[in-house]
């Protein structure tokens, strides 16, 4: 197995992580407001777990989204001349790269602050730097997978200079009859 799809792998179970971090948050949601409401008793600490909770589940999501290229994008100019797109796509990556490494970089820094001032949460004491190490972590894990996009996209135009037509890989592949399904009738 390549290093890349260990990398992916790595990525989904990221995300799985903050699924289930959701999964908790949620359940905790709900213990909360029916202690709030049944018993006028709510978790104690609830907004101090909460907030360390959504760090991790969003900061989870990014390798993942980036792996399997389910992040929002917009193609405008490309539009105009498939080279042009091509170009655009890679430059975009490119800064996305940039964007992630300086994302990173503070992170760890911030995470590094935060353990050497011994920041706690508000109420229960909890302290924050572990939470901090782990968001800074799952950013690092997403520089490979943005690398791997830059290297696909400068594929895309070394491909695109060598095919006259001005298809791309995908589909030039989906043209090919080789590569044609047949419909199974379960639409």
């Amino acid at each position: 197995m390549t290093l890349l799809a260990n990398i992916r792998r790595l990525a989904q179970f990221a995300a799985t992580i903050g699924l289930a971090a959701l999964v908790v948050l949620s359940i905790m949601t709900m213990v909360d407001i029916a202690g709030r409401e049944l018993f006028g008793t709510p978790v104690t600490g609830f907004s101090d777990i909460s907030d360390l909770i959504i760090v991790i589940a969003a900061a989870a999501c990014f390798p993942a989204s980036l792996a399997t290229n389910q992040h929002v994008s917009v193609r405008f100019a490309g539009m105009a001349h498939w080279r042009l797109g091509a170009v655009l796509d890679f430059l975009g990556h490119v800064i996305m790269l940039a964007v992630f490494v300086l994302i990173a970089w503070q992170l760890w820094v911030y995470a590094i602050d935060v353990y050497t001032s011994g920041q706690t949460t508000w109420l229960i004491y909890i302290p924050v730097w572990p939470v901090w190490v782990l968001t800074t972590a799952l950013f690092v894990l997403c520089i490979p997978v943005q690398l791997s996009l830059v290297v696909a996209a400068a594929r895309d135009i070394r491909f695109s200079a060598q095919n006259p037509v001005g298809m791309n890989d995908a589909a030039a592949t989906s043209v090919r009859p080789e590569n044609k399904e047949e419909p199974d009738g379960t639409d």
